[in-house]
């Protein structure tokens, strides 16, 4: 298989709801690319979905006919084509135009695509960016008048990966030698010195590095609400929206795996990716409970996390398929959620203890109207400002896509004062 038909078949799996990380690794999984390949399909499908609305706007211009009709597996070809010619210049159009129109299944449809192609290479109009219509670009527009076009723009730039060092077993120090030995490229984070940016990871994931546990593939401004937690050792912790362990894990290891952390998930796949991640890491203290995190129930916990599910809208860059699937119903429905979460996870703490709620949404009606609605409701709470716990932030922590080269986050500390 090329990267070419990978992408493709990846991004028709996506027309049909499926997320493109998982269709891409499913297609890695059943297929052996090589690690260069493996970069190219991931360039060019989650590059072809960040810039799809555009593509698209420039494609219904020059097909003659119902584009909204044409078939999925031609859109998709038309759109991968687009998206190299417009943004991967290190390809030769005419190697672009002669790999798409090999695609074609019947003389015909090859004549289509070459000529659509054809055309759009001659019409110089069509390549200037156009004002996004997506509803959540538009909604980010609305909340940010200020930074929005900056975050929109951010969403076309291939995402810095981060790496976490497991401090667990190994130093900083010793890491960074053992990153060198696999030839990989890193350097400072923004914040913390067990985070490094690497230039890729696909040398890692592979590697036994990885699977010895010495290290996790964790974005920064993910690690930033762990450190809002300011998790203690032998503290009784809740995370009561837990897969993939990300978080899970990272606050285990700020606890030196010393305390207990109640990990609660709804799915039990999910959980799974929760307990593989805790063995690898080598960490002890996760205790896995199956359950709806709205009707959970426990006591006495000094801390309780809730990473809600949100609309992802922060991550557009690494979630491009969120502009097509994101409404004004989905964020309704995500934030009657995220109250009920919160709500329930306010039962579990003693008096004096802290309820850290965060999403990767940049959406204020997930984030500070969530919070708004909960203090009004939760009279026996307050906010404890995110600037006494993390080196960024005020009373709440935000962290705009564009700004650090990180997910877009936002996070809340609450104190139970009663």
């Amino acid at each position: 298989m090329t990267p070419r038909e990978a992408a493709l078949n990846a991004l028709c799996e996506v027309d049909e709801g499926i997320n493109l990380k998982d269709a891409l690794g499913k297609i890695f999984e059943r297929d052996e690319l090589k690690e260069d390949d493996r970069s190219l399909a991931n360039e060019l499908a989650f590059g072809t979905l960040r810039h799809r609305e555009q593509i698209d706007q420039m494609l219904r211009e020059t097909y003659i006919g119902d584009f909204a009709n044409l078939d999925l597996v031609l859109t998709n070809v038309l759109r991968i084509a687009v998206y190299q010619y417009l943004f991967l210049d290190r390809i030769p159009i005419y190697a672009i135009v002669n790999e798409a129109a090999n695609f074609g299944r019947t003389i015909k449809e090859r004549g289509l695509i070459n000529a659509v192609l054809r055309g759009i290479i001659r019409n110089k109009r069509v390549q200037a960016l156009r004002i996004p219509k997506a509803w959540v670009l538009e909604k980010i527009v609305d909340a940010y008048p200020v930074e929005g076009e900056k975050i929109i723009e951010s969403f076309k730039i291939r995402p810095t990966p981060y790496i976490r060092i497991n401090l667990l077993k190994n130093s900083v120090e010793e890491a960074e030698t053992r990153l060198d030995t696999i030839d990989l490229e890193h350097k400072k984070a923004n914040w913390f010195p067990e985070f490094k940016a690497v230039s890729r990871l696909g040398t890692i994931i592979n590697s036994s590095f990885m699977k010895d546990g010495y290290i996790s593939i964790q974005d920064e401004a993910q690690g930033l609400i762990c450190h809002l937690t300011a998790p203690k050792p032998g503290e009784k912790i809740v995370d009561l929206c837990a897969a993939p362990g990300s978080k899970t894990t990272y606050i285990a290891e700020l606890m030196e795996n010393n305390g207990m952390i109640v990990a609660v998930e709804v799915s039990d796949v999910r959980m799974k990716m929760v307990v593989e991640n805790a063995i690898r890491l080598g960490i002890t203290i996760i205790r896995p409970i199956l359950a709806d995190g709205r009707n959970y129930t426990i006591e006495g916990m000094d801390k309780v996390v809730v990473d809600a599910p949100c609309s992802n809208s922060g991550v557009i860059a690494k979630r491009p398929e969120v502009k097509e699937r994101v409404n004004s119903k989905v964020i309704w429905r995500l934030a009657k959620l995220q109250y009920d979460l919160i709500s329930n996870a306010a039962e579990f703490l003693r008096v004096g203890g802290s309820l850290i709620y965060s999403t990767c949404s940049i959406l204020p009606q997930e984030n500070e109207e969530v919070i708004e609605l909960f203090l009004r409701n939760h009279s026996n709470f307050i906010v404890e400002p995110a600037s006494n716990f993390t080196p960024i932030g005020d009373r709440y922590l935000k962290v705009l896509p564009g700004d650090y080269c990180c997910d877009g986050v936002f996070a809340a500390r609450l104190k139970k004062t009663e």
